[in-house]
């Protein structure tokens, strides 16, 4: 497979962007042993500042997939069909900003993402904040007695698309990757949100009509945007799995649960209440 992609790599890109996906896949094929966080079942899990997590929604052939062969952008793979997304040949993840415990970083995408105006004409100032799970009527109330709040509308946040969450049973799988070892930082570099590589790289990794938006945006991110997002250019391997979290379906059915854990017998399982329902191998 790995010739494949370079195959594919070689006949898609050109200059800088060719030399940083030709070395992600080296980097990607590059065994190494990383170490997990252990966990007993009832403990919290406690998310570090740069742990990733990625949702699933087709089902366990999609996670099977993706425990045999990793993280691999659809467009280098073809596992499905090619064009439909804004950022390309990149596998997306959840980036977590700092450190949390699970349980409350679930509460804080299960709400949802307000966005508001400061003053009014011209100078009027765009203010977007991540609102936690049943804390609506707090905040909206708040706002609507601030008399420079003129406006204010909402969206639901991206993570309850594609992560389990307190709100939505539609998500029921995504992995949690511990990206502390300077292996995975390595990997990490070739983020297509990363500032540091410039305008022109970037093209073949961003749909045309995207582009524009996309260049202001990563200077600018925020709430909506999102600001916790990452895009890995190619992917990453399935070795940086140290536990998987599961939705109130997934948790109350045996066979699934037994199944993921035989997929992955030295990572965690947990809940969406960031409870340990499957403990790391040794506890098992």
């Amino acid at each position: 497979m790995k010739e494949k992609y370079i195959e594919y790599a070689k006949s898609t890109f050109k200059n800088k962007a060719l030399d940083l996906v030709l070395n992600q896949i080296d980097l990607f094929y590059k065994k190494n042993i990383i170490k997990k966080n252990k966990y007993k079942i009832g403990e919290e899990v406690k998310l570090s500042k740069g742990t990733f997590m990625h949702g699933i929604r087709e089902g366990l052939g999609e996670f099977e997939w993706i425990v045999d062969n990793g993280f691999i952008s659809t467009d280098f793979s073809e596992t499905s069909e090619k064009g439909l997304n804004k950022i390309k040949n990149s596998v997306g993840m959840w980036n977590i900003k700092e450190d949390i415990y699970l349980k409350d970083y679930i509460i804080e995408y299960s709400g949802f993402t307000i966005t508001y105006t400061l003053g009014r004409g011209p100078e009027a100032k765009t203010v977007s904040k991540l609102i936690p799970y049943h804390k609506f009527d707090e905040v909206t109330e708040k706002l609507n007695d601030e008399k420079d709040v003129y406006i204010w509308w909402g969206n639901k946040t991206k993570e309850v698309t594609y992560l389990p969450s307190l709100v939505s049973n539609k998500p029921q799988v995504a992995f949690i990757l511990n990206t502390d070892s300077e292996y995975a930082k390595e990997l990490l570099y070739a983020d297509v949100w990363n500032t540091s590589i410039d305008e022109e790289t970037l093209t073949e990794f961003l749909d045309y009509r995207y582009y524009p938006k996309f260049i202001e945006l990563r200077f600018n991110k925020d709430a909506s945007t999102t600001d916790r997002e990452s895009a890995i250019m190619f992917g990453l391997p399935s070795e940086l799995i140290e536990g998987v979290l599961v939705g109130r379906f997934f948790e109350k059915d045996e066979k699934m649960i037994n199944f993921i854990k035989s997929k992955l017998p030295d990572c965690y399982i947990c809940n969406v209440d960031g409870k340990v329902i499957i403990g790391n191998e040794s506890d098992y």
